[in-house]
């Protein structure tokens, strides 16, 4: 990090994915989450002056719904910013924060509950009124659009069912992971169901700090591409491309000297392109990776459980728990650098990366 700029520690972190709890609302599956991660750092409330939140009004059904919300996430008498973007751009807010000297300590929640919501009605409504919304476009239509662009450029699928094959297995072994039930939409073409998300209820939170930690913050990212999805290169990703290849030079660490990526993508082809855009695969060869190279999505990805706007905080506190030796059966060992990615609605249009190493 740059010398004018505090050090970002990670304190401590929560995941929790689950589907349809009948016992908890949500601002009480997001009380839970945050107070596990509270817990977990050991020192309580002390010295949290920040919050900052992840959440989408149209996803959580409620208007203006971080009045409801965030005192659940530790926000009562505390400086609030809530963003509707993904929970990655909520997580890099947070830490320019502590950067500069704005705050000691701060709380970082995402979630979104797709048992409450229809996700495909959702996905509808964010696109242009004109061009978009009539035509009854769907983020999942882009992915199966981006599928066929890149196969078309000329991405090989030879090993697409051992990709499939991986993330669910890697999914299944991930203690984190959705179990049972969960919801899955059509697939478009050339998606298929083996393709898609399983859709899910995701609360994911992160304490960060100046203070010296276990797990520290070396690269962070931003960028974003045009609203029109015709103005955009689907195939290339250039958003991701720009926030990995930044962060990375932050941190100076080549992609080859990652030990843990963890993607959020929202289809497998998603996770194939962005991988590519990243530059942990070779042009072409994303699924190839996605089927072989264990650091690439060691939680399944979006096979374990998907519902913005947490994802990129999800991807975040997987791949902190590798760092940490603490991410369960499909532990990558002896991880010592991980990058994580977040991707905003609508589509992927803005991208953050986050570059973590171990102390």
């Amino acid at each position: 990090m740059g010398t004018n700029k505090l050090e970002v520690f990670i304190d401590s972190v929560a995941l929790e994915i689950s589907w349809r709890d009948e016992r908890r609302n949500l601002s009480e599956l997001i009380f839970d989450t945050v107070r596990r991660a509270i817990d977990e750092g050991g020192q309580g409330m002390t010295g949290i002056n920040s919050v900052v939140l992840a959440a989408h009004d149209l996803v959580d059904g409620r208007s203006l719904s971080s009045m409801v919300t965030a005192p659940a996430a530790g926000a009562y008498l505390r400086d609030e910013i809530r963003y509707g973007d993904d929970g990655a751009a909520a997580f890099a807010a947070a830490v320019v924060r502590v950067e500069a000297g704005e705050a000691e300590r701060s709380i970082v929640a995402a979630w979104g509950r797709a048992s409450e919501h229809d996700v495909d009605g959702v996905s509808r409504a964010l696109f242009g009124p004109l061009y978009g919304t009539p035509l009854g476009l769907e983020e999942l239509h882009v992915s199966g659009m981006r599928a066929q662009s890149w196969i078309q450029a000329g991405g090989r699928c030879g090993a697409r069912a051992d990709a499939v094959a991986r993330r669910r297995d890697a999914a299944r072994a991930n203690p984190r992971a959705l179990r049972g039930a969960g919801r899955a939409s059509q697939p478009s073409y050339p998606l298929t169901s083996d393709d898609l998300p399983r859709w899910a209820d995701v609360v994911a939170a992160v304490i960060i700090s100046s203070r010296p930690g276990a797990t520290k913050v070396t690269g962070m990212a931003q960028s974003s591409e045009p609203f029109a999805i015709g103005d955009r290169d689907l195939v290339a990703m250039p958003g991701l491309a720009r926030a990995a290849q930044q962060a990375l030079a932050e941190a100076n660490v080549p992609p080859s000297n990652l030990d843990v990526v963890e993607i959020d993508g929202l289809t497998l082809f998603d996770e194939a392109i962005a991988a590519e855009a990243i530059g942990v695969a070779a042009k072409g060869e994303g699924l190839n990776t996605l089927a072989h190279d264990r650091r690439v999505n060691p939680s399944g990805g979006s096979a374990a459980g998907y519902c913005a706007p947490a994802m990129g905080l999800a991807r975040i506190v997987e791949a902190i728990l590798h760092l940490q030796g603490r991410a369960g059966a499909n532990q990558v060992a002896g991880a010592r650098r991980a990058m994580a990615t977040g991707s905003s609605i609508v589509a992927a249009q803005t991208h953050t990366a986050i570059v973590l190493e171990a102390t």
